[in-house]
């Protein structure tokens, strides 16, 4: 972010800090550790296992044998990358970090996002799902009560995609296109795809599965679902009633077309908005399998808030 005026960086910086000292006093309450993450990641290794992030958007560096890292593009694979190899038996972790991630962007060689989450590991049940999610709304709480929080099961998509018989691009090009919510194109991309009615009236009608949890499974349960999609279902009603009795019922929105830019998720995704933003200031969820690609699996959930984008907007609040 650039400043015409050296008080303006102060204040920004100042609004920064307290947002980040709210958010930490939080997250130790609920006792979490802190974790610093490793910086650099391998260029080859990361780009197998993150096939939707873009090459072009990774900063890459030269090491001394010229080996070509990464700066770490995200702080999930980082922290899993380090403590998986050599996870221990029954071991459970409720982790924070308060980091950077780095990306290339079009308008500028390099851009530094300020971040702030949580990882919990080691628990596998609903228990780490409701306990995970009832964080990010306390936290979205603390900073304006008239957030949203939408939430879905990747699940859903997952069990979808595994009943198109379509070569991976394609389906590569599906998620993008349902990740943008670009219906126009989505629809004119299926009519030269060789589907069955039953997937080709899903992905006809996807965006219009979200809404209150009510709506979203009278609209779902029209149309095809296997037991994968059926398990999505029922993991967001029982976190949709441990929200509810929480007090939360107007703030939830479901959305089972929800497809995250990080693509490892394989169970509750969320996202977390506040007014006088399109961002998404918080997103998250459970990523069990990422975990094995690093030897061990191992139950994980987490989040991620985007310091950066909560800064400017509360910026523009007191202005």
């Amino acid at each position: 972010m650039q400043y015409l005026r050296i008080e303006d960086e102060i204040n920004y910086s100042k609004k920064r800090y307290e947002i980040r000292k709210t958010i930490e006093s939080i997250f130790l309450q609920e006792g979490y550790i802190q974790m610093e993450p490793p910086t650099f990641e391998d260029f080859d290794r990361y780009t197998y296992l993150n096939k939707r992030l873009t090459r072009e958007s990774m900063v890459k560096v030269i090491g001394g044998g010229s080996e070509v890292f990464i700066l770490r593009p995200d702080i999930t694979t980082s922290i899993i990358k380090s403590l998986i190899p050599r996870w221990q038996k029954d071991l459970k972790l409720k982790l924070f970090y308060n980091s950077t991630v780095y990306r290339n962007q079009e308008s500028e060689s390099v851009k530094e996002i300020k971040q702030m989450g949580v990882e919990y590991l080691g628990e596998d049940s609903l228990k780490a799902d409701k306990e995970v999610i009832l964080l990010a709304l306390k936290i979205l709480n603390e900073l304006n009560d008239m957030f949203i929080l939408e939430m879905s099961s990747s699940k859903y998509i997952n069990g979808l995609f595994n009943k198109i018989d379509a070569e991976e691009n394609v389906k590569k090009q599906l998620k993008n296109l349902i990740y943008r919510k670009n219906r126009y194109e989505l629809m004119s991309f299926i009519e030269d795809l060789n589907l069955s009615k039953d997937i080709y009236d899903i992905l006809a009608n996807i965006m219009d599965f979200q809404g209150s949890i009510e709506a979203v499974e009278y609209k779902i349960k029209q149309y095809y679902m296997n037991q994968e999609m059926e398990e999505a279902l029922c993991e967001i009603k029982s976190l949709n009633e441990v929200i509810e009795s929480e007090g939360y019922k107007d703030k939830i929105q479901v959305d089972m077309s929800m497809i995250t830019e990080l693509d490892y998720y394989d169970g509750l995704i969320f996202k977390g908005y506040l007014p006088n933003s399109y961002k998404a200031i918080i997103n998250g969820g459970r990523y069990d399998s990422f975990t094995k690609m690093f030897g061990n699996k191992v139950p994980a959930i987490g989040f991620c808030i985007d310091i950066d984008e909560l800064t400017e907007m509360k910026s523009k609040e007191v202005d």
